[in-house]
């Protein structure tokens, strides 16, 4: 069976790993299901990755990686005009 959400996952500082996660559901009739294509990890990501935090934001749990995205749209809710 192939993956179906593959995420870049910091499980704790200098430990990563892909993971393939729940495709979410529309939770409202105004979201938008992308899927993504592509994502950048920016200098953050690297920050979490090296020192498990930045500022008073510290890692306490498994967290996933990368939150510049692009895709397609693949659902979109019944209020969803544009």
């Amino acid at each position: 069976m192939g993956q179906e959400n593959l995420s870049f996952v910091l499980e704790k500082p200098g430990s990563v790993k892909f993971e393939d996660q729940p495709i979410p559901k529309l939770a409202s009739p105004y979201d938008v299901l992308v899927n993504v294509k592509f994502t950048g990890i920016c200098g953050s990501d690297v920050h979490y990755w090296q020192h498990g935090a930045i500022g008073s934001f510290i890692v306490k749990a498994p967290m996933v990686l990368g939150h510049e995205s692009s895709g397609i749209i693949s659902e979109v809710g019944d209020k969803v005009t544009s």
